[in-house]
């Protein structure tokens, strides 16, 4: 009988990454549960402005600084490196890693579409599946074409993002300067989606999100693949290297990929927000394209400062031994990302609490805190009783038949 990681095999500090970018996932899609998806165009327009009072203005800084395009690029590293470890460990077995991989994609891209469909549009399974059919045909490169590619692509996909938002935000103020379309008419689709999510019942709401949103979705699904790809890689990267399996050798290339993240990443990052909240008074149209762009360069840096960051200081068990309940929450990263969705979903959506539009960016915020808490908590009880979560659980059941076929044909 074939087995998941055991948990003597398992890396401590990867869970506690895991288990911190599902915090910083679920205050970065706080905002997307609560709020209409045309507030982005309208953005566009007019360009973003910060929300009224203090304490919202300064959450809304801090996220757009510290959480916003930091903490999805960390989750991508995250399955790089999972499909390295995942990969390798088959290989040593003498079982058919890429076989067993692709049927583990296939389970990935089927719940996506579920979640995707049914429950939420911010759904990243479904991409990744369709982007981790390409990981195989960089699992024999060299560390150093890993990196290249790796680098390549992320500087093409910054440009990429900036390309397609900048001619979708010309297009849009073409159209309204042409008379083809308003801003009041896209303020009226806001209004008109806060009123079907507030008050609408679950058939309802999947009518309404299926044409506005599921659709669009799915149709430029491949335009994502440029970004995610590279965020892979780096993964990949840093598994062949053994910089996360043997951590002690490699503390100078840890403290070196932590300052040239903060380096990097911070000042590009900061210039980011400053254009993104029109800082220089540029024109509306290009602000918010300028600043996605960016930020997807410099978030993916200051990613990896708080990667490393967080391998070195859970050197000490100390610290590792206080950072574990995070490590319980990455430990069941599918179940607790799917479990957020379906939380926030009853607490916005018209078949639960209906508070869709209702909430400030403070009380989202302590909402992603109340549900994180409690994610934390379940996660800690049901991992003393089981080895894995439940959806972890299926997966690696679907997975690991296939092996289990080949094992005893062998």
């Amino acid at each position: 009988m074939m087995s998941s990681v055991s948990l003597k095999e398992r890396i401590h500090t990867l869970d506690i990454i895991r288990g911190f970018a599902l915090f910083g996932i679920l205050i970065a899609n706080m905002i997307a549960f609560k709020t209409p998806v045309f507030t982005n165009i309208s953005d566009l327009v007019e360009g973003s402005s910060l929300p009224e009072g203090g304490m919202n203005a300064a959450l809304t800084l801090l996220t757009a600084i510290f959480v916003d395009g930091k903490f999805y690029p960390m989750f991508s590293m995250l399955f790089g490196l999972g499909f390295y470890i995942f990969y390798s460990r088959l290989m040593k077995r003498g079982l058919p890693a890429k076989k067993m991989f692709m049927r583990r994609l296939v389970f990935l891209l089927l719940i996506g579409l579920v979640h995707l469909i049914f429950i939420w549009t911010g759904d990243i399974l479904h991409t990744y599946a369709i982007t981790g059919f390409l990981l195989p045909l960089f699992i024999e490169r060299s560390v150093k074409v890993i990196r290249i590619w790796a680098i390549s692509l992320l500087v093409f996909s910054t440009f990429f993002i900036t390309a397609l938002m900048l001619l979708n935000s010309v297009g849009i103020n073409f159209m309204i300067s042409e008379g083809m379309d308003t801003l009041q008419n896209l303020n009226a689709s806001a209004v008109s989606a806060n009123s079907v999510m507030a008050n609408g019942s679950f058939g309802e709401i999947l009518a309404f999100r299926f044409i506005n949103e599921v659709v669009p979705v799915l149709l430029q699904v491949l335009l994502y693949l440029p970004t995610i790809l590279p965020l892979f890689l780096i993964g990949l990267y840093l598994g062949k290297t053994g910089m996360f399996t043997d951590i002690e050798p490699h503390i100078k290339r840890w403290k070196k990929v932590m300052w040239v993240g903060l380096a990097v990443g911070a000042p590009i990052v900061g210039l980011s927000v400053a254009i993104g909240y029109n800082v220089f008074g540029w024109e509306p149209y290009l602000t918010t394209p300028i600043a996605e762009g960016l930020n997807t360069f410099g978030g993916p840096f200051l990613m990896l400062f708080y990667v490393a960051s967080i391998v070195l200081i859970t050197r000490k068990s100390s610290i590792e031994k206080m950072l574990m309940p995070f490590a319980s929450v990455g430990r069941m990263a599918l179940t607790n990302y799917l479990m957020q969705s379906i939380i926030a979903v009853i607490i916005f959506n018209g078949y639960g609490f209906g508070l869709f539009g209702q909430v400030s960016k403070t009380q989202g915020v302590l909402i992603a805190i109340a549900i994180y808490t409690v994610q934390v908590v379940l996660s800690h009880v049901l991992l003393k009783r089981y080895k894995q979560g439940p959806m972890e659980y299926v997966w690696k059941k679907w997975t690991y038949s296939g092996g289990e076929k080949h094992s005893k044909a062998a």
